[in-house]
């Protein structure tokens, strides 16, 4: 059989195989000509890359180095923590509670007139029934466990002021807890979040000294931010910048740093009520 014979048989299959070898032939090009720019482009970036990666490493030991490092940062703020942090005393946390949190809020309130309030009227000293919250009304969780910490902090002044014999520790004031703005709303809640309660104290310049002894007493967790005290004429009731032997007045402002690491409540422990 002669090329004439079996193209004649094979025709078509042949110009079908041709026709499919041009197609192919055409497209790689095409693939290559849009393509091959693009992945030598990609390997040599990703060649750079492994090259800076490389010599981005460590030397040896360093990662043992930091992590030794970063350990005794770690202990060193707990110390720190330890010894400066405010932990609201026994009741005074939202942390635990079942029931609703209005409710024990106004139950802690109650409380704290009928242990406070109440006993100091009996040894005539004088408390404020606001107990520092003014017209304050907390309506949410976060709130409520701001102003629980400052009647703890207004709990233990009073104790110690009432055990000092002081003659009035009044008005009181919590202050209000911060409002984030709405460049911060998204923002972390803070590290470290101070409360300050305020508040005027009257009494015997003894009273007055044992009250801040007491409070800051080791472990109390707070800090004596201001004690003014100025001595007031018994005759012409004006305050002199010296103490005598009769009542002074002391402007007061205790503080305590709120610790919060995961934004939530600091856990109770147990403390004096």
């Amino acid at each position: 059989m002669d090329f004439e014979e079996i193209w004649q048989e094979n025709k078509s299959f042949i110009l079908m195989l041709l026709a499919g070898v041009v197609v192919f032939t055409i497209a790689y090009f095409i693939v290559d000509g849009s393509f091959s720019s693009e992945i030598r482009s990609n390997r040599s970036r990703a060649t750079t890359a492994e090259k800076r990666a490389e010599q981005q490493k460590l030397p040896s030991g360093a990662v043992r180095s930091i992590e030794r490092r970063l350990a005794e940062i770690e202990d060193e703020l707990q110390h720190l923590e330890s010894e400066l942090a405010y932990r609201p005393s026994a009741g005074f946390t939202l942390v635990g509670v079942s029931r609703s949190p209005d409710i024990y809020f106004n139950e802690m309130v109650q409380k704290l007139l009928k242990e406070r309030v109440e006993p100091a009227a009996s040894l005539d000293i004088r408390i404020p029934a606001d107990l520092g919250l003014g017209s304050i009304t907390p309506k949410t969780t976060a709130e409520r466990e701001w102003y629980l910490n400052g009647l703890d902090v207004v709990s233990r002044c009073c104790l110690a002021g009432m055990a000092a014999g002081v003659e009035a520790i009044e008005p009181i004031r919590i202050s209000k807890m911060p409002k984030k703005s709405r460049t911060d709303r998204n923002e972390a809640t803070p590290y470290l979040r101070p409360l300050l309660v305020k508040m005027t104290v009257k009494g015997k310049p003894s009273a007055i000294d044992n009250m801040l002894r007491d409070i800051n007493l080791p472990g109390s967790r707070l800090s004596i931010m201001k004690a003014r005290i100025t001595s007031m004429d018994q005759t012409g009731k004006r305050r002199r910048t010296f103490i005598d032997e009769s009542n002074v007045v002391m402007d007061l402002d205790v503080r305590a740093l709120l610790l919060d690491r995961k934004g939530e409540p600091v856990g109770a422990k147990s403390g004096r009520m």
